[in-house]
């Protein structure tokens, strides 16, 4: 019987390694390529998901066309005008328009004509902000918790009179620790108003220490569709370069969301700063998927979400300390005290009372949360949170709501 020719086999036998071997080829591209679909199909997911469940950190929830107007203040002479504006807000307070300004976007001639200086400047301190002597009281322990009782049953009022809205208040005596609280545990959308608490926890960590603000930040460009609501998307092109000190006052100051990112990132990623959050107020905790109303009806489960207890147990901590230690929060102070963002308290108060304050804005949920210390008689914590079919009804509720708390605080001390 003839052998078979060896040759003949070597050859037959490398046809079907090669064979095998271009399958394999064939079959380990096709897999890579189905990877790369799905991996970028999912990336693009999680963002839609991120910007639905953390509006408040996404450019594209605070982002706004209305333009932005100054509040018209009322006139206080006399504690009868007074109280006429607070007794009748709806007639008297002015319509106070809470959208963003927008940011004026220069034309790409001008961008291409002008040279970025990508070195970060140097932050400029102004004078530290401090608070004034607190005043004599002179209403009794007992006609001051009438007056707070009044208080109280004003703004409940008022939601009454406003079905269409949801507004949920916190108040806080910051030097004695008085509280008055009307829906303060609902959860609330606090958008570009989480930079206190994250702020609080940044300078908590690195107070006494000067080398984390001079940490330089560079802008990657990478955060789109948000020039409405961050400064530096406005007005910088990606290698711009920020000390963390200009950081944090443009997260406070300027509402900026892209600049709050860069304090989260900081602070070691969003899981990890609000477990640092939390240890100071954690009633509804910012990564927990809440169910709640809006004022429309419409329902909402995602993240996203604290109580107006806790933005005013962040105020009150912020403050305790301050006054313990003034080098811990000054800055963050200083950054509240000069916010560029008009406040609709501004419209119940005097003119010359200093407010600190951060106004969250989420206009496609129609969501203002106004967060605010307030320098008058005595320094008072007062959050705000209304949800309304226009900013100027939103607005105009948070201006009527300081004004009851104005008249509250008038009758203590006049």
């Amino acid at each position: 019987m003839k052998r078979p020719n060896p040759t003949f086999l070597k050859k037959a036998e490398g046809i079907r390694t090669s064979r095998k071997r271009r399958t394999l080829i064939i079959i380990l591209v096709l897999l890579v390529l189905t990877f790369a679909v799905v991996f970028v199909s999912s990336i693009a997911s999680a963002q839609d998901n991120y910007r639905l469940m953390y509006p408040g950190l996404v450019g594209a929830a605070t982002s706004t066309t209305t333009a932005y107007m100054r509040y018209q203040r009322p006139v206080h002479t006399t504690t009868e005008t007074t109280t006429e504006v607070t007794t009748t807000a709806t007639t008297t307070l002015p319509h106070a328009v809470l959208a963003a300004t927008a940011t004026p976007t220069p034309s790409p001639e001008e961008t291409a004509d002008n040279e970025q200086n990508n070195w970060p400047e140097p932050f400029k301190e102004d004078s530290n902000f401090s608070f004034k002597p607190m005043g004599v009281q002179t209403a009794t322990y007992q006609e001051r918790a009438v007056a707070l009782e009044e208080l109280k049953e004003r703004v409940v009022a008022y939601q009454k009179k406003h079905p269409n809205m949801r507004i949920c208040v916190d108040f806080v005596s910051l030097s004695s620790g008085e509280h008055l609280g009307i829906d303060e545990l609902e959860p609330v959308v606090p958008s570009g108003a989480m930079a206190i608490p994250f702020s609080i926890v940044y300078y908590d960590r690195f107070s006494g220490v000067n080398g984390p603000l001079s940490e330089i930040v560079t802008y990657d460009g990478s955060v789109k569709g948000t020039r409405s609501s961050s400064y530096i998307a406005s007005n910088f092109r990606q290698g711009k370069q920020f000390y963390m000190r200009t950081i944090l006052n443009y997260a406070i100051a300027k509402n900026d969301n892209i600049a709050l990112g860069y304090v989260v990132e900081k602070l070691g990623g969003l899981d990890e700063a609000i477990e640092s959050v939390n240890e100071i107020s954690g009633y509804i905790s910012y990564k927990d998927s809440i169910i709640y109303q809006d004022y429309s009806g419409k329902e909402y489960r995602a993240p996203g979400t604290i109580s107006c207890y806790d933005m005013g147990n962040y105020l009150s901590y912020m403050y305790k300390v301050f006054i313990n230690n003034p080098q811990v929060n000054q800055r963050l102070i200083n950054d509240m005290a000069s916010s560029e963002i008009e406040t609709p308290l501004a419209a119940a108060f005097p003119q010359d009372t200093r407010i600190l304050h951060v106004l969250g804005r989420n206009t496609d949920r129609s969501a203002y949360l106004e967060c605010a210390i307030i320098d008058y008689y005595e320094p008072v914590a007062l959050v705000v949170y209304v949800e309304a079919a226009t900013p100027d009804a939103a607005g105009t509720a948070i201006a009527t709501i300081g004004g009851y708390t104005q008249k509250f605080l008038e009758t203590c001390y006049s």
